[in-house]
């Protein structure tokens, strides 16, 4: 029998390390962390209990692996570092978490907290005024709130997409909780000390379901709300009335998983489809064009320019995804549903949009689907015109010679391998069921071309958000955790490997670990190839900008990893040393250090 007093001593000898631990344990997520003395009390706790960790080499390392664990499962993940440089040294991969909409929670050690006050020693930093500068909601761990405070840290992760932060002073990791005040959470966040001001939960989700968009059309229809209704009977009118309906989806599509009803919107109404690069394969490839922006093939540029109506569900139309502008017709209308709960920084699209709803997916969606259920049931579908897809016959050829000279050219000019040719080269050679890990560079322009995916949640594409290099290590970490059945394939350049190479053991040891194993593909032109690109030939010296020819393919070897070194387009012919070499490796970890060309130049920068 449990008594109160039995109770009462139980929680008072608990200790908030602990309480993170059990708490995070029980969510059965992989927590990714590098131990300090703000948080190898917690750490200690979490394996001690057998909660899944994963250690890394880099702070960095911590964030970006727990975001691509979220984008390639959709469940969130946890980092942890200690305080002071710990933290400081996250700030580049929580930037990008914030701004890429990637939930996640990060326990971070933080400077004592005394009487109500901050005691900053000289190792410390302002960690609430650097949070309060990326609109990073942050959470102060204290005796009197710990699990409550944990709970909501989740919740307001899952519900605002968003990193938030668990701050546990440094004089309190082993601190016990106090039993009388532990279950009482404070509902406004900008309430406890040191807060840089985050609002409450619920005032910013009123905020953003008032904003909802009425499409000119009020007529009711039974069943739906008010709001749905109203946008729902008028972009289905729009879509109807359309010539040459275009359909891009976007991550929010993935997220809300709602693909399978997009696909039926779009083939009731006769509209072609295209994704963003990270939901692909999420209406599957039947009428679609690919990726939108500046991903998109040539030969498909100009059946995206001739969409008279373009409906953009759950992405942000940044430059890239809009090709810098020029991706759609100058006579397209656009219309854009997204429900971004950043109130702090809303993303703005790169071009103007006609209309734009603040709607969820997972409600607008089948209610777009329930009106045109009602407008077949009535007398409003008595078109008999031509759709789009009946008009042009089938989806034009992604490319030709015609249209992109020297697209299918196996070396550059300079004799180097042309990167095209080597993505397609690998797309036969790499196991179907794989996970492609994209790092930042000017790589990534060819590698969502060419490079095909099993499903939406399988393109990891880091660094974009925040324009960064060298998140691609732990992000791959992240992800051959996340999903072990899946191959891992890193795809980085030469640059950013350098950049990450702390977290190399992290990636070959869970690559090593998993059930399918993996291979890190370094694309080496001795640059960084996005500014010779970009300035070298506005007459900028390029010597900056040029980096020793290493050799990739032996860095391998402290962790008793094999690599080869690919020079030439015969060692990538099926059945030659490529093939034979990723045989050799199946479900273990490898290298591949691909001498590219530097001659080629990808069109998101060109354009």
């Amino acid at each position: 029998m449990t008594t109160a007093s039995t109770t009462s001593s139980s929680v008072s000898s608990m200790t908030i390390s602990r309480c993170l631990a059990e708490a995070i344990a029980d969510r059965h997520t992989t927590t990714f962390g590098l131990v300090g003395n703000g948080n190898i009390h917690m750490i200690s706790e979490l394996v001690r209990i057998g909660g899944d960790y994963v250690g890394m080499r880099h702070e960095a390392g911590t964030v970006a692996a727990a975001d691509a664990y979220y984008r390639a499962t959709g469940t969130i993940a946890v980092a942890s570092t200690t305080y002071g440089p710990g933290f400081t040294n996250t700030i580049t991969s929580l930037s990008e978490a914030k701004e890429a909409r990637i939930p996640l929670v990060y326990v971070a050690g933080m400077e004592p907290f005394v009487d109500g006050r901050f005691r900053r020693r000289p190792i410390d930093i302002d960690t609430p005024a650097i949070l309060s500068a990326l609109d990073v909601p942050v959470y102060l761990v204290q005796p009197s709130n710990t699990r409550g405070t944990i709970d909501a840290a989740f919740r307001q992760a899952e519900q605002m997409r968003t990193p938030v932060v668990l701050a546990v002073p440094h004089n309190l990791v082993d601190a016990t909780l106090d039993s009388t005040e532990n279950a009482h959470l404070r509902a406004d966040l900008g309430s406890w000390y040191g807060s840089p001001g985050a609002p409450s939960m619920d005032s910013v989700r009123d905020e953003f379901t008032t904003q909802i968009i009425d499409l000119e059309d009020s007529d009711p229809i039974e069943g739906l709300s008010d709001a749905h209704r109203s946008i729902a009977r008028g972009l289905i009118k729009r879509l109807l009335g359309a010539q040459r309906p275009l359909i891009v989806s976007g991550r929010g599509v993935v997220e809300s998983e709602t693909g399978d009803s997009v696909k039926k919107l779009g083939d009731e109404v006769g509209a072609l489809f295209a994704t963003t690069a990270m939901a692909r394969r999420v209406v599957g490839d039947e009428w679609n064009l690919g990726i939108c922006g500046g991903f998109a093939h040539h030969g498909r540029l100009s059946t995206f320019r001739q969409a008279d109506v373009v409906l953009v569900l759950g992405a942000g139309l940044n430059a890239l995804q809009t090709r810098k502008g020029s991706i759609f017709g100058e006579g397209a209308h656009i219309i854009r549903v997204d429900w971004d709960p950043s109130v702090y920084n809303a993303r703005k699209p790169f071009i103007p949009v006609h209309r734009h709803v603040d709607a969820r997916l997972e409600e607008l969606v089948p209610a777009l689907l329930s009106v045109l259920d009602e407008f077949r049931d009535g007398t409003e579908l008595t078109s008999n015109k031509k759709t789009w897809r009946e008009t042009i016959g089938q989806i034009p050829e992604r490319e030709s010679e015609e249209l992109d000279p020297g697209c299918f050219a196996e070396t550059g000019v300079d004799g180097k391998l042309d990167p095209r040719y080597v993505l397609r080269r690998l797309n036969e050679m790499l196991p179907e069921e794989r996970s492609v890990v994209t790092d930042g560079g000017h790589f990534l322009g060819w590698v969502g071309k060419y490079l095909d995916v099993p499903d939406p949640r399988s393109t990891i594409l880091v660094g974009g958000a925040v324009m960064s290099i060298g998140l691609g290590l732990p992000s791959g970490t992240g992800v051959a955790a996340a999903r072990p059945e899946r191959y891992t394939a890193l795809l980085s350049g030469d640059g950013g490997t350098q950049m990450a190479a702390a977290d190399l053991g992290p990636f070959l040891n869970q690559v090593r670990n998993s059930k399918a194993g993996g291979a890190l593909i370094v694309f080496n032109d001795a640059a960084y190839g996005a500014e010779i690109h970009q300035y070298a030939i506005k007459g900028l010296d390029e010597r900056p900008m040029l980096l020793e020819d290493m050799d990739f393919a032996s860095m391998g070897a402290p962790f008793g990893v094999q690599g080869l070194s690919v020079t030439s387009p015969e060692q990538l012919k099926p059945g030659g040393e490529v093939e034979q070499f990723l045989a050799q490796h199946a479900g273990d970890a490898c290298i591949l250090d691909v001498k590219i060309s530097r001659v080629p130049v990808a069109d998101f920068l060109k354009e």
